[in-house]
């Protein structure tokens, strides 16, 4: 097997990218490759190359960043039953890897990566491409917009831009009305936030559900109606808190295979797939396919 590792040499600290090729290059017996990525989304043309390059072999992926440059790997792919695919974590949040609980520490180890297990996952597949942990509108794609508004509060924290977009967001930010559609279902309304999540863990701690499942073929949903200020932060402080009885009176959350949704006055919007902004989408139809791809784990490893 060859494994190809994508660094992106802007996550992490500084020595991230030098450290693991110094760890790789100790390894005996490893037939690899390294490449750096160059800017934001330049995951996706490096892979579509490497697979043309390295046609026919027997190929690991490992995505070593964090959830955006995860979601760029991804959507190099056409075929996902011919790869495996690693995640090995430096970013802010890398939300999915929590879903394995305290083995999710296992996965900052390569040599757990290189020696482990592949099972089978679902992800999210949408008509503006794949994601491994959340697709989403509303409050936190509001966020992400506004982090670069704020982005000279990183030489104070590196957390703290998109903690001051998020206040920001609950605050000012108003409602749209959506038409969405799910398990056959069509409703209109104005709404804070549409959640669809192959995981229960977004934006570093914020937890939709006490439980979900990574290989079952259904994402969880969360629809949070018109609610704006103090009612959004209510929101916010019951995820943070994994105050669960309280979510249904806050939230409509339930578990769906497709979800379909877009603006009812027809404009455009943005969506957020695991950290990345994609703007001017005028409709969003996603669906959770089924145990779709081969994910490698620390062996013996398993998902909560």
């Amino acid at each position: 097997m060859l494994h190809i590792f994508i660094i992106n040499p802007f996550a992490g600290d500084k020595t991230f990218a030098d450290d693991l090729r110094t760890k790789l290059s100790s390894i005996e017996g490893l037939d690899y490759f390294v490449f750096n990525t160059r800017y934001a989304g330049y995951e996706t043309e490096l892979v579509k190359k490497i697979l043309h390059i390295f046609n026919g072999e027997k190929l690991r992926f490992y995505c070593c960043g964090g959830s955006g440059t995860m979601r760029n790997m991804l959507n190099g792919f056409d075929d996902f039953s011919k790869v495996e695919i690693a995640f090995f974590p430096c970013g802010l949040t890398n939300d999915f890897l929590k879903m394995f609980g305290e083995s999710a520490q296992r996965f900052e180890q390569i040599e757990e990566l290189i020696y482990g297990d592949v099972i089978d996952i679902d992800y999210i597949k949408s008509n503006h491409g794949v994601s491994l942990n959340t697709l989403s509108t509303g409050l936190d794609s509001n966020c992400l917009k506004k982090m670069d508004d704020f982005r000279l509060f990183r030489v104070i924290s590196k957390d703290l831009p998109y903690s001051i977009a998020t206040v920001y967001s609950i605050f000012v930010s108003k409602t749209e009305e959506y038409e969405i559609t799910l398990n056959g279902e069509t409703r209109t309304g104005k709404f804070a936030e549409i959640f669809v999540g192959n995981g229960s863990i977004f934006g570093g701690s914020l937890y939709f559900a006490e439980r979900t499942c990574i290989n079952d073929g259904k994402a969880i949903y969360s629809i949070v109606g018109n609610k704006r200020g103090f009612g959004l932060l209510k929101v916010m402080l019951a995820l943070t808190g994994k105050k669960y009885d309280k979510y249904p009176e806050l939230m409509d959350l339930g578990e769906v295979d497709r979800i379909r949704f877009r603006r009812a006055d027809g404009q455009p919007f943005s969506i957020n797939q695991d950290g990345d902004i994609i703007n001017d989408v005028t409709e969003c139809e996603a669906e959770i396919v089924h145990k779709g791809m081969r994910f490698v784990v620390p062996k013996g490893v398993k998902a909560l």
